[in-house]
């Protein structure tokens, strides 16, 4: 079943990582459309030659994701507590009229944003008491129901998986305090989810490093896939896609991300939503 999104204006995330990178002229559909010719042929050259599983790797938050409701559900819980009223009714109040639209990545970055009201010390004490709300929210089961597919998602996961391809969701979401919330979400937002056409990694434990435990599952699965392209919008992980899979595409959604140091790649492709 096919579903329809308005194509996305919210904020993209600034890094140094994405300025010096050397992106391909590729528009985004073209790169799309190329991901699934090439799954198409390598698909084919399996079933007739035999080979390694053909596969093409997806991210979840702020990849096939949009977070940002998620986010904004914990930021106008906060605001509607005694604690933040306490510090500055006036952001507490502003905190209930903003859209998911104009989220950055951290709260941080929101408050620094020009429209926030309050002084510089209610702002820096609401939003540390903000970013301990969320933190403790954010990253669980319970408010996962929130996140949305990412613009054309869905139907574009499917595409791969109608030519051939297996799925992997390879994520930074733990695996204790997020694994129920996320099978949820991505069997009801109709993503493919199932053991014969997908695979769901997810880290043992909260604590460990995202990139570190992506480049451990590709080390397990580049023995025995081919992997087609990778899809991520953490700048801090392509060096260990393009160090495990060379002959992939690496795809950056540019949607938003952390602050992270990265380091370079010698190509890759950018879009901002999967829509044709």
């Amino acid at each position: 079943m096919k579903k329809y999104f308005f194509k996305s204006e919210s904020l993209k995330s600034n890094h140094p990582w994405i300025d010096s990178t050397n992106f391909s002229s590729t528009p985004s559909e073209e790169v799309l459309r190329t991901v699934l010719d090439k799954v198409e042929i390598a698909v084919k050259n399996r079933i007739k030659n035999g080979g390694k599983e053909v596969k093409v790797v997806f991210d979840l938050d702020s990849t096939i994701f949009d977070v940002k409701p998620r986010t904004l559900r914990i930021i106008k819980e906060f605001g509607a507590t005694k604690e933040a009223k306490d510090i500055s009714t006036e952001i507490a109040e502003w905190s209930q009229q903003i859209t998911s639209c104009s989220l950055l990545y951290t709260l941080e970055e929101r408050a620094r944003a020009k429209d926030t009201p309050g002084t510089e010390e209610e702002k820096r004490a609401y939003f540390s008491k903000a970013m301990s709300y969320w933190w403790k929210r954010f990253f669980s089961d319970a408010y996962l129901c929130n996140d949305r597919p990412s613009a054309g998602a869905v139907d574009y996961v499917h595409k791969v998986v109608d030519l051939g391809a297996k799925v992997i969701y390879l994520t930074g979401r733990d695996w204790p305090g997020m694994s129920k919330g996320t099978k949820s979400s991505l069997q009801n937002s109709g993503f493919p989810f199932h053991q014969e056409i997908s695979e769901l990694y997810m880290k043992p434990a909260a604590g460990q490093d995202d990139a570190e435990f992506k480049d451990e599952v590709l080390r397990e699965i580049r023995v025995d896939s081919e992997v087609i392209a990778l899809f991520d919008n953490e700048p801090a992980n392509f060096h260990v896609f393009e160090k495990n899979f060379p002959e992939a595409m690496l795809v950056f959604i540019h949607t938003n991300c952390s602050s992270k140091p990265a380091k370079p790649v010698k190509l890759a492709h950018k879009i901002s939503d999967f829509l044709f």
